[in-house]
């Protein structure tokens, strides 16, 4: 039986009895079915393939002992394409926690799900993009064009994270969202001075001591990650250090002196 309606192509393939006429619905078993999912089979030796299956007319070619017959089916509409990927599955723990991965025009989509005692699901999106505080696992780049899972198993804060890309969004499919890539690394310069206030900048600069700057840097697992400023770096080198001491050497002496003149007058 052939037919092709809004649920796209399919050619239902039936064993019948010798008494067995067209339009008889009954004394039939069904052996397989084709259709744009499957689109081939092979039943009692006859190679059965759907041709043109995504399109608006579909054939069905029957093959047998090296002979081929062609059977149109009816008119229909041809495919949408589909511009949901491919799911994409990894395993993002232990105790049998995987995670299925899937691009759309709605963005990344990632379904956890841990079998075995206390099974759970959580699916993270451009909406909620975080696990919970518990464990780390969210989705970086959530707003770009390439996407990625981070997760960390258990161990403490040295166990190192670990990424899986997102399948790619489908050939001609297009984000409903405007792409932004997640910034990393450190900060932009800050920009130069235009030249009408170079002169002031420049006198105002000169004026004013330098202070020495701080970084508080975190404790716990976010230490081991933490970067001082570039500026703050540079303040410690040995340079500055013995150009601090020679000032501060230079400052005592100076007190030594108008106490040991104040001394003298005094005494």
């Amino acid at each position: 039986m052939l037919r092709n309606k809004a649920e796209g192509p399919e050619a239902w393939i039936r064993a019948v009895g010798p008494q067995w006429k067209p339009g008889d619905y009954y004394m039939t078993r069904v052996l397989t079915m084709l259709n744009r999912q499957q689109t081939t089979a092979t039943v009692g030796g006859v190679s059965l393939k759907l041709t043109k299956a995504d399109t608006a007319e579909p054939v069905l070619v029957v093959t047998e002992g090296g002979a081929s017959k062609s059977f149109p089916l009816p008119k229909g509409k041809a495919a949408t394409p589909s511009c949901v990927s491919e799911v994409k599955r990894v395993t993002v723990g232990a105790g049998g926690m995987t995670a299925s991965l899937t691009m759309s025009p709605k963005g990344p989509k990632a379904f956890v799900d841990s079998e075995g005692p206390g099974d759970w699901t959580l699916t993270l999106d451009r909406s909620y993009p975080k696990g919970p505080d518990s464990y780390y696992l969210r989705i970086a780049n959530v707003n770009g064009a390439k996407p990625i899972l981070e997760w960390k198993t258990q161990g403490g804060p040295n166990v190192p994270v670990q990424t899986a890309s997102f399948p790619a969004l489908p050939k001609g499919c297009t984000f409903e969202y405007k792409v932004t890539e997640e910034q990393t690394g450190s900060a932009k310069p800050a920009p130069k001075p235009s030249s009408a206030t170079t002169g002031v900048t420049a006198q105002t600069q000169a004026q004013t001591p330098v202070q020495a700057q701080t970084a508080v840097v975190p404790k716990g697992a976010v230490a081991a990650g933490a970067e001082l400023p570039v500026e703050t770096v540079a303040d410690t080198d040995d340079s500055t250090t013995l150009a601090a001491g020679a000032g501060l050497l230079a400052i005592v002496a100076a007190l030594g002196a108008t106490v040991l003149r104040r001394r003298r007058n005094h005494g």
